[in-house]
């Protein structure tokens, strides 16, 4: 008889690849969710170090183009931790729909998995049948030819 043969092995290790290339790619928007909360961090400790000094030139004198610049200068720092926090949502946005990808491709690839399990176990159960019956062949020629006597 001939040995177990899984005629979708190539399909099989396609899908094993595309597990692989979307765990990389989960590991990737992983990194970018963590760089942009380190960004969101940065952008809130400035914006806020931004507002104290803001506070603290509002108790002296200021002529009023520092004043302005001050303000223009806070302003664009509260902008930019906006952009922080939307760079974020996006991330982990970008991050949620990598997982679920991850979990279609190992969906996938488990179902070839479980159809070679038992394309395997069939290919075992009917090997054993055809050496059962190659043994009890034998076993009635032996016993035909009167070898089972002496």
């Amino acid at each position: 008889m001939k040995p177990f043969r899984f005629r979708l092995e190539k399909v099989l290790h396609i899908r094993q690849r595309e597990s692989v290339l979307a765990k990389n790619a989960l590991a990737q928007a992983r990194l970018r969710s963590r760089q942009a909360v380190a960004f969101l961090e940065t952008a809130r400790t400035e914006r806020a170090a931004s507002e104290q000094a803001l506070l603290a030139k509002r108790q002296k004198r200021m002529i009023t183009y520092e004043w302005i610049l001050s303000a223009q200068m806070h302003d664009a720092l509260v902008e930019r931790e906006k952009q922080a926090q939307a760079a974020l949502r996006a991330a982990r946005e970008e991050e949620a729909r990598r997982r679920e990808l991850l979990a279609e491709a190992e969906r996938r690839e488990k179902v070839l998995d479980k159809l070679k399990e038992r394309q395997a176990e069939e290919h075992r159960y009917q090997l054993e049948a055809y050496e059962q019956a190659q043994i009890d062949e034998m076993a009635q020629n032996i016993f035909r030819e009167g070898g089972g006597r002496r």
